[in-house]
């Protein structure tokens, strides 16, 4: 019944290995953010560190992706009233 050949076989990792990967996601995840930023993208992630960090009072947990590029694109460019010159 059970194919043992159809599961992945865990490997063992070294500390050192994972100390290295863990560094490497820390890296790419601060360029990701550093171009997200130039760009001028809001950056879920960061939030999201922000938000852990130090919860706001009001809220009872972080805002979900979607709601969160919402308020960042509403914060922009406003909520669309306005009428544009050209």
């Amino acid at each position: 019944m059970w194919n043992d050949e159809a599961c992945p076989k865990q490997s063992y990792v070294p500390p050192e290995k994972v100390k290295e990967l863990s560094a490497n996601h820390s890296l790419m995840r601060r360029i990701r953010s550093t171009f997200r930023m130039i760009f001028g993208i809001p950056d879920y992630e960061m939030y999201l560190d922000y938000w852990h960090a130090a919860p706001p009072k009001d809220e009872q947990a972080p805002m979900s992706e979607k709601e969160f590029f919402r308020q960042a694109i509403e914060q922009r460019y406003g909520s669309g009233n306005r009428t544009r010159c050209c």
